[in-house]
């Protein structure tokens, strides 16, 4: 099969902001299985001098930005995006556009003839939410461009279909488990508690406590809020180094001790840290999420252990977990394994190709064909379960 010419897009270098991850990991695995060229274009002009203290001349500029921005949006016209203008200068087969809201779909606008020089155009989107969704209506009719649509929230769905009557399926997240497998070089596990992004207040200020007592529990979390991220390929590898090193990595489902809701919408959908959490091989402490999906993506013994956030006492928690010695080790290599077979960014390339009806690239099914080696490897050398699961995609 001749090589297929695949252009592929997102704005996570308009909006640096770190859960834009995703979609520069899933493109930048694609680019390694495909003729790929990567469009994304960074934030225009009127952005400089944002930051801690922001320039009057940003303020300025950003308030006239969105003042325009409503204004269109008030005549039935979907918003600006802070995107540079980009010109599509030659013919691709397929193209791809991932963006984590609606509301970056505006980022098309500014790519001149990306419509016109794609045979067959594809989206994904990440974050959406039905609640959100008559606010973003002229931000959803842009997805009327494409063959077909992919969104992570599977309970989208119905409601989406109401905005748009481009085919909509539904596409998990996944991880590049490559950089995230601990395996052979098996890194000392020198940090004990791992906890990126959202958490849990109450377990936050427990482990917090810990680490005060005992100079020797090394717990890490974040400090910072809303930093942009400067170069994504450090970013994603500091993040998977992290997460090799650590012997408990934090996930919880946020809808189980709440209503439900989280920034105003009710969220039950596939969250990306579990992905990376397994992928990397530490033991993921938290709860499930009650979602359907996450039931038949994380369908073996211990992908979660349960670890509700008001436990009284976290150190003895933890300690009687960690003279569970045999029990970790199996863990850690089952969810390991499993990632490889199952949870790479390259399964979701062949399942999106798969889907709409194209072939798979020979570098495509090389890396599957590698990841399935190396889940093998790690299946035999740490006693793991082999094989794949009853849930499992068909790779």
């Amino acid at each position: 099969m001749a090589d297929r010419s695949v252009l592929l897009s997102s704005n996570y270098n308009a909006w640096p902001e770190p859960f834009n991850g995703q979609a520069y990991a899933f493109l930048n695995v694609i680019d390694q299985v495909e003729d790929a060229d990567i469009v994304t274009p960074m934030a225009s002009p009127h952005t400089d001098g944002r930051g801690v203290n922001p320039a009057v001349g940003y303020l300025w500029k950003e308030l006239r930005h969105r003042l325009t921005s409503q204004a269109w949006r008030r005549f039935g016209q979907p918003g600006l995006s802070n995107a540079q203008p980009v010109h599509i200068a030659r013919d691709y087969d397929v193209f791809l556009f991932v963006c984590q809201f609606p509301l970056e779909l505006t980022a098309l606008q500014r790519m001149h003839g990306w419509r016109q020089r794609s045979e067959k155009a594809y989206a994904y989107m990440l974050e959406g939410w039905p609640e959100r969704f008559p606010a973003q209506a002229q931000e959803l009719r842009l997805l009327d461009q494409f063959d077909h649509v992919f969104v992570l929230n599977a309970e989208s769905i119905p409601a989406l279909r109401k905005y748009t009557s481009t085919p909509i399926s539904f596409l998990p997240s996944a991880c590049d488990t490559l950089l995230a497998c601990p395996y052979p070089a098996n890194p000392q596990r020198s940090i004990d508690v791992l906890s990126l992004g959202r958490r849990m207040p109450e377990l936050h200020t427990k482990l917090a406590a810990l680490a005060a007592q005992d100079g020797n529990f090394f717990y890490v979390h974040d400090v910072l809020k809303a930093g942009a991220v400067t170069d994504w390929a450090e970013h994603r590898g500091q993040s998977a180094a992290m997460i090799k090193r650590a012997k408990y990595f934090v996930a919880y489902d946020f809808t189980v001790d709440t209503t439900g809701i989280f920034k105003g919408v009710r969220k039950n959908a596939l969250a990306t840290r579990y992905f990376e959490g397994t992928a990397g091989g530490s033991i993921v402490l938290g709860s499930r999420q009650q979602c359907v999906e996450f039931a038949e993506h994380f369908d073996w013994e211990d992908a979660v252990i349960e670890m509700p956030p008001n436990t009284p006492d976290v150190g003895a928690f933890l300690a009687d977990l960690s003279n569970q010695r045999e029990r970790l080790e199996l863990a850690r290599a089952t969810n390991v394994s499993q990632a490889l077979r199952r949870h790479d960014w390259a399964h979701r390339w062949a399942q999106l190709l798969d889907m709409v009806g194209l072939p798979r690239s020979p570098r495509l099914q090389q890396r599957i064909d590698r990841l399935t080696n190396m889940a093998n490897m790690v299946e035999v050398a740490h006693g793991a379960p082999r094989g794949v699961r009853r849930h499992d995609v068909t790779v």
